[in-house]
């Protein structure tokens, strides 16, 4: 298979007295080895297809896993056994900066193998002539500075569209917004920064320009800051944003998102960037669903666009983070496969979606039930409930409706600490809400409690399952679950809470407990109305259902 264009297939044709040359036995070999070859870029694209885990041994030296993988022209690139490098001895690497991030590439390469006589070569010849009787198809490895360009990334220019307001070896900043989307839908704009991690604090802003998009948020501001703890190579920041309904007549029309002049700011330490990119990116906004428009660009390419392959076909293995220590480097950490290179497997792939199909029919078959399935009352106990017996003694008010007794909602709440101003001052640890109204009206006793939440958000964008939440909520001590497979990936906080009785409101606060690199929690709140008129009454109730139960733990 050509690089650069597709070449007609041509294979042998055999007839007795043929006289075959090296020439044909030759076409023989490329003839097959070219059209799987095609087959596996047309039908399997480029990545990883099992192993090549890359870990670090000590400061200076990695390990690799054996492993298989498929290169941009379809070439298959075999590991057959695990290898420990120091990474100084790997071809590219230079000595020239050590603080910063290198990224180890793996490529195709043929070597000669087992180099005999040529009696052919020979004649006429006052010396030995020697070719190799093999070729042997193995791989090399490489170090590259700077990642590939987004533009390079397997079919991601299909699904969003990513550019770079700066790139200087050191800093990259790139901003993505999603291809297509249908009118007043959602989506998110979301802002990537990538460092080394001796680069000193970094932050960025700019108004939006907004063309037939709208800001979810209050403000169309975007602003991004560095945790002062810092610690990470890399941060995200998201902002949603809404396509405008589509006007009278019109199919289909273009979202423009773009920086107001003059509005773009880079800090990186004490230097201000002036240098950046002028970025103006366009969402294609339609009624077609996103998922088909996705599709159609996609079977509607070129052969030779299908098969655009770089000029040095490549895997991009691991991202390597390194320390300057003195005048030599240490491996910090790495990253196996920070671009999700792979190549899924087709049974593979049908069991995710059979299994996803199935328990999104199980949602629907629930939710169905729900909606038609009558109540059924189960009596607890066979003796007279005393609190209601109690609350008979009390003044009588309109039943409250489910909804007018519970309440929930979800804040985010922002965990960047203030830059302190004295050197004596401490980083600040709390952080609050704004005030909040739980909607139970005022002079009502209200009990609250909170957790910290990490559900899935509704979202018409397709993303892999892989990048989405757990969807679950964590409240309570979450010690319990550490070592386990159940523990999360947020910072132990301690929540607490103000409650304005008179006006039916109330604030969280919350206290970061150990560093984290987020920089907002978000909280999913409830709010209990209590069932007494009044503070006095629910004390009063408290006190009965205590009574009951230590009289029912006597008589056991």
């Amino acid at each position: 298979m050509n690089r650069s264009r597709y070449i007609p297939f041509e294979r042998n044709r055999y007839f007795y007295g043929k006289l075959l040359t090296v020439r044909d036995f030759m076409s023989e070999q490329t003839y097959f080895s070219d059209k799987r070859r095609l087959t596996n870029r047309l039908l399997f694209g480029s990545g990883v297809i099992a192993g090549l885990q890359v870990v670090a041994v000590d400061d200076k030296s990695i390990s690799i896993e054996t492993g298989a993988a498929l290169d941009q022209m379809g070439r298959e690139i075999i590991v057959p056994s695990p290898l420990t490098v120091k990474l100084s001895n790997v071809d590219g690497f230079m000595n020239n900066d050590y603080a910063k991030n290198v990224y180890l590439c793996l490529e195709y390469n043929e070597k000669g193998k087992e180099p005999v006589h040529t009696v052919a070569g020979a004649l006429g010849g006052s010396e030995d002539v020697s070719e190799h009787n093999r070729i042997l198809e193995s791989y090399r490895l490489f170090v590259r500075e700077h990642p590939p360009a987004p533009a390079m990334q397997e079919y991601d220019y299909l699904i969003e569209d990513t550019s770079i307001w700066y790139d200087d070896g050191q800093v990259r900043v790139l901003q993505s917004v999603p291809r297509y989307i249908e009118p007043g839908q959602s989506f998110e704009l979301k802002l990537s920064i990538e460092k080394t991690l001796q680069t000193p604090h970094i932050s960025f802003e700019y108004e939006l320009e907004l063309l037939h998009a709208e800001s979810v948020e209050e403000d169309e501001k975007l602003i991004f800051s560095e945790p002062t703890d810092g610690g990470a190579t890399s941060y995200t920041k998201r902002i949603r944003l809404r396509a405008l309904p589509l006007a009278a007549g019109e199919s289909k029309q273009n979202a423009s998102i773009a920086a107001k002049a003059g509005t773009a700011r880079l800090v990186i330490g004490d230097k201000l960037i002036y240098e950046l990119s002028h970025i103006k990116q366009t969402v294609e906004v339609s009624e077609e669903p996103a998922q088909e428009r996705i599709l159609d660009t996609f079977y509607s390419r070129s052969l030779d666009r299908a098969i655009e392959t770089p000029v040095e076909p490549c895997l991009y293995l691991a991202k390597i983070n390194l320390l300057q220590m003195g005048a030599s480097y240490v491996i910090d950490s790495v990253e196996s496969l920070p671009f999700n290179d792979y190549v899924i497997n087709p049974t593979m792939l049908y069991k995710l979606l059979s299994a996803t199909e199935k328990e999104d029919m199980s949602r629907k078959i629930d939710a169905k039930n729900t909606e038609v399935k009558e109540p059924v009352l189960v009596p607890v106990s066979p003796f007279p409930d005393i609190k209601q017996e109690f609350r008979s003694l009390l003044d009588h008010e309109a039943p409250l409706t489910p909804e007018q007794q519970v309440t929930a909602g979800i804040t985010e709440i922002s965990i960047v600490p203030q830059q302190p101003k004295k050197w004596y001052q401490r980083r600040q640890k709390n952080f609050y809400s704004e005030e909040i109204e739980h909607g139970l009206g005022s002079d009502a006793a209200v009990f609250l409690t909170a957790g910290i939440s990490d559900e899935q958000e509704s979202s018409d964008i397709p993303v892999p399952e892989m990048w989405k939440r757990s969807n679950a909520i964590y409240s309570g001590a979450q010690d319990v679950f550490a070592g386990s497979e159940f523990t999360s990936n947020y910072p132990n906080i301690s929540i607490g809470f103000i409650q304005y009785s008179k006006k039916g409101t109330f604030r969280i606060g919350i206290r970061v407990n150990q560093k984290t690199e987020r920089i907002r929690i978000r909280i999913r709140w409830w709010a209990v109305k209590a069932l007494g008129d009044s503070a006095a009454g629910q004390h009063a109730l408290d006190e009965l259902e205590t009574g009951v139960n230590s009289a029912a733990s006597t008589i056991a």
